[in-house]
């Protein structure tokens, strides 16, 4: 897969994280566009034919003198707008005159008026009015440019009767859809700004890479803010089908499933600003309990349950960011907690470092609450994964919690 391609996809994936901005930036587009569109109310359009006499043919010549170019030229001349635009009611500028009135050849001997108005009423006297002072300017004697001052014998073929359009629902839909149009793609914009610079980590493929460990499992977080919430937690907690096949496959993967076995021991590590992924090692606790691993919780060497004959102690290690230091005993196992989005690649092997310096190896990371877009395992080699063999994915620890 080439690089243009992954970022054509991960710049999807952001406009899709984020469509809640995009919708947001497409729905006020909306709003300035219908504003735009009573503020500019939608245009009348009539039309007034005027049809020219056969050229003259000239003597020794088979063609005639007549140019139909010229009498378009004429009919949007400074002095015929000017003309018409004073003898309407009230009267217009040139300047508007020249905006609303459009001259064009329809054939070699008639000529289209075409005039714009506010109203039905005003663009069809426009258009007869232009017309008229045109019959005027080329069937008098007034001077013109060349010899066209001479009488042509033109005359009007057509009067404007009715207007076209006009319509505010159609307007407003068009100016409306144009700016949701703008909105979305200004937001989208945005968003691709913002994603550009946005070095946190999302995709479990790109946090694998970032320290070469594998990741375990994806499971969803436990909301819990207070005392009472993490005693419900160690408690009362049910888990989801997907949930607590990831919490399974997690301890299966530790070799800390085993009923009966030997005593084990897991410490997690997170940061201590990931609100989400906190709640990983009490929810292995009160999860390993279900099938029968008795477990205790120790938080800061405090134990949040009797010793007892305890078959795993599951120790919460909460970092800095900045400033990874691990204390406390060392365990058997070692895992990282993490959710998606809330770390960069630094950041993470900083902590992989202050971990390995502590003489602990990782066994592998577990992603709490994933990018719901991220269809990556964190499971397979990078170079596998270059070859371009594709692996069906199964996207776990999508499920919420009810409760």
């Amino acid at each position: 897969m080439s690089a243009q391609q992954l970022d054509v996809k991960k710049s999807w994936q952001a406009i899709r994280r984020h469509r809640l901005l995009v919708v947001i930036a497409a729905v006020i587009g909306l709003l300035l566009g219908v504003a735009y569109a009573f503020i500019r109310p939608p245009m009348y359009s009539a039309a007034a034919l005027v049809v020219l006499p056969p050229p003259q043919v000239v003597a020794g010549t088979t063609a005639g003198s007549q140019s139909i170019d010229t009498q378009v030229y004429i009919a949007e001349s400074g002095p015929v707008l000017h003309s018409a635009g004073q003898n309407l009611q009230p009267a217009l500028s040139t300047e508007v005159v020249r905006e609303r009135v459009k001259a064009m050849a329809v054939t070699d001997d008639v000529i289209r008026i075409e005039a714009k108005g506010t109203s039905a009423r005003e663009s069809v006297r426009l258009a007869n009015a232009v017309a008229q002072v045109y019959l005027v300017f080329v069937t008098t004697d007034k001077q013109l440019p060349g010899d066209l001052g001479k009488r042509t014998g033109a005359r009007l073929l057509e009067g404007a009767a009715e207007a076209r359009g006009g319509s505010m629902l159609i307007h407003a839909a068009t100016y409306g859809g144009l700016g949701a149009l703008a909105g979305a793609i200004a937001g989208a914009i945005i968003v691709l700004a913002r994603a550009r610079g946005d070095r946190r980590l999302r995709l479990r493929d790109e946090i694998a890479d970032a320290v070469g460990l594998p990741v375990l499992a994806s499971v969803s977080s436990y909301a819990a803010q207070d005392p009472s919430d993490w005693k419900d937690l160690l408690e009362n907690y049910q888990p989801t089908a997907v949930d607590a096949w990831s919490l399974r496959k997690t301890l299966h993967h530790l070799e800390l499933d085993v009923k009966g076995g030997p005593a084990g021991s897991l410490t997690v590590i997170s940061f201590a600003d990931d609100d989400k992924a906190r709640s990983l090692g009490p929810q292995l606790a009160a999860f390993a309990s279900t099938f029968g691993v008795t477990s205790s919780l120790v938080i800061d060497q405090h134990h949040q349950e009797p010793r007892g004959s305890v078959a795993l102690d599951i120790y919460l290690t909460l970092v800095d960011r900045t400033d990874p230091q691990l204390d406390g005993e060392r365990t058997t196992r070692t895992i990282i907690a993490l959710s998606a989005g809330t770390v960069t690649a630094e950041e993470l092997a900083r902590l992989a470092v202050a971990t390995t310096a502590d003489d602990r190896t990782i066994d592998g990371i577990v992603v709490t609450d994933p990018d719901p877009f991220d269809r990556t395992i964190g499971r397979v080699a990078q170079a596998q994964r270059r070859s371009g063999s594709r692996l069906p994915t199964l996207l776990t620890g999508t499920a919420r919690r009810t409760r």
